[in-house]
């Protein structure tokens, strides 16, 4: 089983990162082979809209000539893939939220083909922190995540989360665990 996280935080050494950190841990631990990129490093382009990605329907096929060409092949060969951002405002970072509208492009359809996507296998699941309570604050990138991987026929895994109370300690044992049992659901679910 292969996984591709996709961390959205815009900054280094970040909590989100250090819990995704945690998950892949614990996927490895399980045999699980993970990819890491951070898009703070990324030239990624918002979607355009230009729908010229419907039909090329034998590879991604967006037209943006930027760096979601290299992460859309690593999403084609992975089984599991895992966005990450921290919540400051109820939604994703703006590099993640470009990530999931370039999604789009997986999606093809012509006036002569019915709906498909190129993604059949992958599994999809998110990791979010949040200063405050985290089942409130997550929800709309949850739902966002939610319909992206509905609209594309894809099984959405949930999320792992976890609040940062400002004490520079994110990862208490009862997240530990969290992990753990968030990376035995992901495994199984393949």
């Amino acid at each position: 089983m292969k996984a591709y996280i996709i961390h959205g935080n815009t900054r280094s050494k970040s909590n989100t990162e250090e819990l995704a950190r945690l998950l892949a841990d614990e996927l490895e631990v399980k045999g699980v082979k993970t990819r890491h990129v951070m898009l703070r490093e990324k030239d990624i382009r918002s979607c355009v809209g230009c729908d010229k990605c419907h039909s090329v329907l034998d590879s991604y096929g967006c037209v943006i000539d930027d760096d979601m060409q290299e992460i859309a092949k690593e999403i084609m060969d992975s089984d599991l893939v895992i966005l990450t951002s921290p919540i400051y405002t109820w939604m994703p970072t703006a590099p993640q939220k470009a990530v999931m509208d370039r999604f789009y492009a997986f999606t093809k359809f012509t006036d002569t083909v019915e709906m498909f996507n190129l993604l059949k296998k992958q599994k999809i699941a998110m990791v979010a922190t949040s200063g405050d309570d985290c089942e409130e604050n997550c929800d709309l990138f949850d739902e966002a995540t939610r319909r992206m991987a509905t609209f594309a026929k894809l099984t959405y895994l949930g999320y792992l989360a976890a609040r940062d109370y400002g004490d520079g300690k994110i990862i208490k044992p009862e997240v530990s665990r969290e992990a753990a049992a968030f990376a035995i659901k992901c495994i199984n679910a393949s």
